[in-house]
């Protein structure tokens, strides 16, 4: 590889670099533009800044998606679900995929802040996957496996008391 090629493009040493950083594995892939890619950890701001830091001139070059395990998909769900309307009318926020992962933008490591989320995730992400028979379900599913329970009915099928918040 030439001098030039291996400063346009995130080389295997990067990739292990922002791996390490990241705390999570890193992947790049191939296509007209290079994108690079983890699951949950930093925020895109935070990488781009890492990957400037480890090759500059291949991260300009670069794009950047943060995917979201379904852990941190079934937590973003439920926080959702519970938290307070800002719609005028008073319903409830719709809970889609692109509504989680716009919680979570900002957020690095989604994370259950209580034992409480913790177990009503396991109970989502355990009816979900149950329902659809399979090893990996899609944030779709989980969000709409979410809207149909509701989160009272997890709560209650964990033995937890229902909160102000569980519709």
């Amino acid at each position: 590889m030439t001098e030039r090629a291996e400063r346009d493009t995130l080389g295997a040493e990067a990739l292990a670099a922002l791996g390490e950083r990241f705390g999570t594995a890193v992947a790049l892939e191939a296509a007209e533009v290079p994108t690079l890619v983890w699951t949950d950890g930093p925020t895109v701001a935070e990488a781009e800044e890492a990957a400037r830091a480890v090759a500059p001139e291949a991260a300009a070059r670069a794009a950047f998606r943060r995917e979201l395990s379904e852990t941190s998909v079934a937590l973003g769900a439920l926080r959702l679900a519970v938290a307070p309307s800002t719609l005028h009318c008073g319903l409830p926020v719709p809970v889609s995929p692109s509504a989680v992962a716009r919680l979570w933008r900002d957020t690095p490591l989604p994370a259950p802040a209580t034992a409480r989320e913790e177990r009503l995730v396991h109970a989502l992400l355990y009816e979900v996957h149950d329902d659809h028979r399979a090893n990996a379900v899609t944030p779709q599913q989980i969000c709409d496996g979410l809207m149909v329970r509701g989160v009272a009915a997890l709560a209650r099928r964990m033995g937890l008391e229902a909160t102000d918040g569980d519709a």
